[in-house]
């Protein structure tokens, strides 16, 4: 892949957009090897961090020029097949994969490129980061998940008003409307990432994650069945052992994902 780089240290891999000179726009090549690379490390029961970042000023200044000329000349039927296969192999695939997955964001996250920060579960930006949803000002909406996602993280209204404006707004904006987790200095953005979750045992990590996700969609009472569960497979797993074990002990857990 020359688009998209993925990389890894030890059990964290880190997708990477390769495309500095474009600010890491998304063409179609992009959106392939984007997929390509979420569904290598969804698969890989050895990654347990994924952290989605960009090379260069930006993290993604979003659609890429070239595509919208692809998609004038599709058909309605091949235009809509296309979108939903990029919509559940990229972004609703970094959304539900088990593993947490976090957006490393290095400068401007723009359309496209903000739908996949909000893909993920947690976001920490640099200072001078710019956000936004601009797709109105070319006559369209935002078709990978972000209003939804905006609308859950924040609120509706806030959602409306970023989508009908199509306004950027800042880091500070952002961290503010709940929309990014943290922000911090562009040299220290990665081993942040790296370290956000820390040493916590995987079998937890992936219930919580599938637990908040769920709580979107259904009602509490429900919720606390699935929490019951939740709770009987970490009971019984030998990374809870371990967790006791290590505190009684008072020394770094040693997990194993089971």
């Amino acid at each position: 892949m020359e688009n998209v780089i993925l990389e890894r240290e030890d059990s964290i891999a880190i997708i990477r957009l390769n495309r500095e000179k474009t600010l890491n726009s998304l063409d179609m090549e992009t959106f392939e090897e984007l997929g390509n690379a979420v569904e290598e490390v969804a698969k890989d029961r050895s990654i347990r961090l994924v952290i989605v970042t960009g090379n260069g000023r930006a993290f993604s200044s979003g659609l890429d020029l070239s595509v919208m000329d692809r998609i004038h000349q599709m058909e309605d039927e091949e235009f809509q097949v296309w979108l939903r296969y990029t919509q559940e192999r990229i972004y609703t695939r970094l959304e539900d994969m088990e593993k947490p997955t976090i957006a490393a964001i290095n400068g401007h996250a723009i359309g496209g490129g903000f739908e996949l920060a909000l893909a993920c579960d947690i976001r920490i930006s640099v200072p001078d980061a710019k956000f936004g949803l601009p797709e109105i000002n070319f006559g369209l909406v935002p078709d990978l998940g972000g209003a939804q996602r905006l609308a859950r993280l924040t609120n509706p209204s806030i959602a409306k008003e970023l989508v009908f404006t199509g306004k950027l707004i800042s880091a500070e904006e952002a961290l503010r409307l709940g929309i990014i987790n943290k922000i911090v200095e562009k040299e220290r953005l990665l081993e942040e990432a790296k370290s956000f979750i820390g040493n916590k045992a995987p079998i937890p990590i992936k219930l919580s994650k599938l637990m908040i996700n769920k709580a979107l969609e259904t009602d509490t009472r429900s919720g606390l069945v699935f929490a019951v569960q939740a709770q009987n497979i970490c009971i019984k797993s030998r990374d809870h052992k371990e967790a006791l074990m290590a505190y009684k002990e008072k020394r770094e857990p040693k997990f194993e994902g089971k």
